[in-house]
């Protein structure tokens, strides 16, 4: 596990030192450089495989293939032994060799033969052209952003900013996806000219007498449906036993997640039987009993007889917050797991966990529910209405909700908008997509973005634009693919990669090998959710039937609750003094991100739980403004105390 950096274009070793130790947090052991007349690259080596002879950059035989990469390619022994079949010599055991050897051996075909997670900077010498490419599902981030004729990339943005060669601005498109949905659009970022290569993409830049010539390919997507086993849940058990016995492969100490939830537990079920040693478990927890999930992960390592450890996040979030919006380089609120991620480097390198599950079986069950439910409410109405859309034309405005600085019930908001966008899916998506969003993009609109954001494409537009034609037309299937294409990797992945590598720890997630995203696509809707009309949780039906006889019977009583903080005292007791403060007179409001008066509204109700959704976007101003500040008005220099965010 690394991180990465370079350029094309371009030779300054003191520009690429500089990225370098930007993000040395991702792998203190080693920097690695290669400089030449065309292109110049950066590691910082977090080492865990061949930890002696394993440094990058790696090399081919004869010198013109050399690769940067940040990851880990959880197949690359059986690659190996077929590369040395065909005549390659392998200087290491580290997984990064087969990357230069593959690319000889295959060309770009090598990606899609990659098990594991991966960004890649690979320098072709003979073609005199940079490939950056990134695993399937997005769990490693490679950035990138165009100067002239130069181009730089990197694994986080800040390290891109470094460089002094562009400045840090707001992309406002990217922003008005941001507030709606807290996560930014797959293809860029929130600053404005740093882009991302998209998950399952690789990217081709080399020099054009007009420049740099830049073609992208996608060289995967989520599969078709196909024929399912005929055993499903004998073939999920299989599948993530053999995907732990992958991912655990390791010359350093590794750890597991464990919440007492179905998703971590199953791991650490498939762990401890392949572990003859017990394997070392973490669980973070609250002071409020009602978000606490401790009993239930120590029920679950006492089952399994594991070394376990937990602790408790207690009134200090807002102290270590600009920490982990530096770490993040977005204004995100969900950057919790920073804790737990901490506890967990102090002991181990390596992290198993849970993350994937929900979204290839289908875990967030109340909003399949109600993607279900509107689903038969739009035929009802088709067949009452007919095709004139007459459905859409009940509430054609936005709601005005803040009158007299009043905030209207969000529940009441999002049914609104509901009904005005009964017939398109990406924005019942979109609307649907978190517990943060309590409206849709109009109401924001008239509401929330200052004349800054005045104009912009729609959320829902981009998000439409990844749904291949291939893409399942029923609305919870649809709903499900996006969680896998667009939430995932742009907002749990990214939260998983920048929280975990901010303490220099490898968090791997099993459920993501290629062998389990390829066995989830295959399996009917049945299979994961079983009858979304029925009243019980039938989240994750397949995963549950393959794991009944191994877990404690409490796990399956658990409800569905995610790694997640308790909102309203957060909100009360440590959020609400420090946004008066940083919300005085913020900079989002003075540059005419965010209007005045919804700050204003936030800051002179008390927040209860019918108004809770407006508090997490409280939050996630609070977070904004830090950010903005940070990264625009500071320069990207690095975090502060959080009283030098008071406006």
């Amino acid at each position: 596990m690394c991180g990465i950096c370079g350029g094309i274009g371009l030779q300054d070793e003191r520009i690429l030192q500089e990225m370098a130790e930007c993000i040395v947090h991702r792998g203190p052991d080693d920097t690695g450089t290669h400089l030449d007349d065309d292109v110049m690259l950066a590691n910082q080596r977090l080492s865990v495989i061949d930890v002696e002879g394993g440094n990058q950059p790696i090399y081919n035989e004869d010198g013109d293939v050399v690769v940067v990469y940040n990851g880990e390619i959880y197949n690359y022994r059986e690659l190996k032994a077929d590369l040395e079949d065909a005549g390659h010599r392998f200087a290491t055991r580290t997984d990064t060799e087969v990357l230069v050897h593959g690319y000889e051996e295959y060309g770009s075909d090598v990606f899609s033969q990659l098990n594991g997670m991966f960004a890649v900077a690979l320098w072709d010498a003979s073609r005199s052209t940079l490939l950056l490419a990134r695993d399937r599902a997005g769990i490693k981030p490679i950035h990138y952003a165009s100067v002239e004729d130069t181009l730089l990339f990197a694994s986080e943005p800040k390290s891109i900013l470094r460089s002094g060669m562009i400045d840090p601005a707001v992309d406002h498109a990217a922003l008005r996806y941001f507030l709606q949905l807290r996560y930014s659009p797959t293809h860029t970022t929130l600053f404005d000219g740093v882009e991302s290569v998209r998950p399952g993409h690789f990217h081709e830049i080399s020099p054009a007498e007009d420049g740099l010539r830049h073609e992208t390919t996608k060289y995967w997507q989520p599969p078709a449906p196909s024929t399912p086993p005929a055993n499903p849940a004998a073939a999920v058990r299989e599948c993530l036993k053999n995907a732990v016995d992958r991912q655990l492969m390791s010359d350093v100490p590794v750890g597991f997640y464990l919440s007492g939830g179905l998703d971590t537990s199953s791991v650490v079920a498939m762990a401890s039987e392949l572990s003859d040693e017990p394997i070392d478990t973490f669980c973070m927890g609250f002071a409020d009993q009602q978000w606490d999930e401790r009993d239930d992960a120590r029920a679950v390592a006492d089952h399994f007889g594991t070394n376990h450890h937990e602790f408790t996040i207690d009134q200090e979030f807002m102290r270590d917050f600009p920490e982990m919006i530096w770490h993040a380089d977005e204004p995100k609120r969900n950057l919790y797991p920073y804790y737990v991620a901490r506890e967990m480097a102090d002991n181990v390198r390596v992290a198993l966990g849970g993350l994937g599950a929900d979204e290839l079986f289908g875990g967030y069950v109340y909003r399949f529910r109600r993607l279900h439910s509107l689903a038969k409410r739009r035929v009802a109405s088709d067949s009452s209405a007919g095709e004139s859309g007459a459905v859409t034309g009940m509430v054609s405005q936005p709601v005005d909700g803040l009158e007299n600085v009043r905030l209207v019930d969000p529940d009441r908001l999002e049914s609104d908008a509901i009904v005005r966008h009964l017939d398109r899916d990406e924005r019942l998506y979109v609307l649907l997509n978190s517990s943060d969003v309590f409206t849709d993009v109009e109401t924001l609109q008239a509401n929330v973005f200052g004349e800054g954001l005045a104009d912009g494409p729609v959320p829902a537009s981009w998000i439409r634009d990844q749904l291949p034609a291939e893409a399942p037309s029923n609305l919870v299937e649809r709903g499900l693919y996006l969680d896998f294409c667009v939430k995932m990797p742009n907002d749990f992945l990214l939260v998983e990669d920048r929280m975990s590598m901010a303490h220099s720890l490898e968090s791997r997630v099993p459920f993501l090998d290629n062998e389990m995203i390829d066995l989830a696509f295959s399996l009917p809707l049945s299979e994961k959710f079983g009858d979304l009309d029925a009243d019980r949780n039938v989240g994750k039906a397949v995963l549950r039937e393959a794991m009944s006889d191994l877990l404690p019977s409490a796990v399956f009583e658990k409800e569905k609750q995610g790694f997640t903080m308790p909102t309203v005292p957060f909100v009360r007791n440590e959020l609400f003094e420090h946004a008066r403060n940083i919300l005085d007179a913020p900079y989002v409001v003075r540059n005419r991100l965010v209007r005045a008066r919804y700050v204003d509204a936030l800051l002179n109700n008390a927040p209860t739980g019918s108004n809770v959704a407006h508090y997490k976007l409280l939050w996630r101003l609070v977070a904004l403004e830090i950010w903005y500040q940070m990264y625009v008005v500071d320069g990207a220099t690095g975090p502060d105390s959080i009283e030098e965010y008071y406006t």
